[in-house]
C-alpha cells in the first residue's frame, strides 16, 4: 500500500464518520421548542480547587467547595432533546389551567404580572417541575443530560465558553428577564439561559459521583439537584462566577421553592 493510498483510506474513514454523525443529527425529528443533543462523549465534573477558601467564607455546607463535582470524567450519552428555553409563566399557566394544578404561592390566585408573560416560572418545587414536564409529554433532564447540553462537546466551563463575564447572562440583575434575552447565554448546542436567569430542577438526588470519596453531610436521597446560574436573587458578586459554572451542583429539598428555581424539560430520542 502506498503513502497516497494510506492517506486516502484515512480521509475516507474521516468522511464516513463525519457523514454518519451528520446524518444522525439530520435524521432526528425536529420537536418544536426543543434542541436535539446528539449522541457522543462529553466532560462531566471538574477538578477545580477552592484556593480562595470561598466555601469557608460563605458557609457552604458541602465540605470544601467544588469537591462534590469530582471526579472529572468522560461520559457517553445517547441523543436526547432539551427545551431551548426555560419554561415561562405563560406556559406554566396553560398547564395549571388545563390540569387544575395549584399555582406558585407568589402568584395572586392563578395570575402573575402580565409583563412577566415570557419570564421563566419560578417558586416551583421539584414535584411541580416533574408534574409540568410529565403533562407536557416530556420529563425532567438527568444531571448528566443537563451538563452535556450546557458544556457542549469540548467541556466549556460556562455555557458560552471558559471565561467568566457577568454581562453574558442574567446573573446579578436581582430579577428574572424574558427567556432568551441574552444571546450570549447560549450553549454550544443552542440552549439558552443555562448560565443565568433561574436554576432548573433535574431528575437527580444530591449524591456523590461514582468514585467520589468526599464526606458531605448532605449527600443522600434527601435533596434534589438544581442546575444553572440565577439572576433572580441578589447576592455577592463572586457567587455569579461560581454558580454560572456548568458543573456546579445546587441542591434543595424537593418540596421547597424559591425565586431562583425554575423548570426546563427534556425528552428521550426514540431513534438516532
Amino acid at each position: 500500500m502506498t503513502y497516497i493510498d494510506t492517506r486516502c483510506n484515512i480521509l475516507f474513514i474521516f468522511i464516513a464518520v463525519f457523514l454518519l454523525f451528520s446524518c444522525s443529527r439530520e435524521n432526528a425529528p425536529k420537536i418544536e421548542g426543543m434542541v436535539y443533543i446528539p449522541s457522543g462523549e462529553f466532560i462531566m465534573g471538574s477538578e477545580d480547587v477552592d484556593t480562595e477558601n470561598i466555601g469557608k467564607e460563605f458557609g457552604f455546607s458541602r465540605g470544601r467547595l467544588y469537591e462534590d463535582e469530582r471526579p472529572m470524567r468522560k461520559l457517553f450519552l445517547k441523543g436526547f432533546y432539551m427545551d431551548k428555553y426555560e419554561i415561562t409563566n405563560r406556559q406554566y399557566k396553560t398547564f395549571i389551567d388545563a390540569a387544575g394544578y395549584a399555582s406558585p404561592d407568589t402568584w395572586e390566585g392563578s395570575l402573575y404580572p402580565a409583563w412577566q408573560d415570557a419570564h421563566p416560572v419560578n417558586n416551583v418545587t421539584w414535584f411541580d417541575a416533574h408534574a409540568y414536564c410529565r403533562w407536557a409529554g416530556k420529563r425532567l433532564p438527568t444531571e448528566e443530560e443537563w451538563e452535556k447540553a450546557a458544556r457542549g462537546p469540548y467541556g466549556n466551563k460556562y455555557p458560552w465558553g471558559n471565561e467568566y463575564d457577568e454581562k453574558k447572562a442574567n446573573i446579578n440583575k436581582g430579577d428574572t428577564v424574558s427567556v432568551g434575552s441574552y444571546e450570549t447565554d447560549k450553549s454550544y448546542y443552542g440552549v439558552y439561559d443555562m448560565g443565568g436567569n433561574v436554576m432548573e430542577w433535574a431528575d437527580a438526588w444530591y449524591e456523590p459521583y461514582p468514585g467520589n470519596k468526599t464526606e458531605v453531610k448532605d449527600f443522600g436521597k434527601i435533596s434534589r439537584i438544581l442546575r444553572g446560574g440565577s439572576g433572580s436573587v441578589l447576592g455577592h458578586y463572586i457567587m455569579g462566577r461560581i454558580y454560572a459554572r456548568s458543573s456546579f451542583r445546587h441542591y434543595y429539598l424537593p418540596g421547597g421553592a424559591g425565586n431562583d428555581g425554575g423548570i426546563r424539560c427534556a425528552k428521550s430520542a426514540e431513534a438516532e
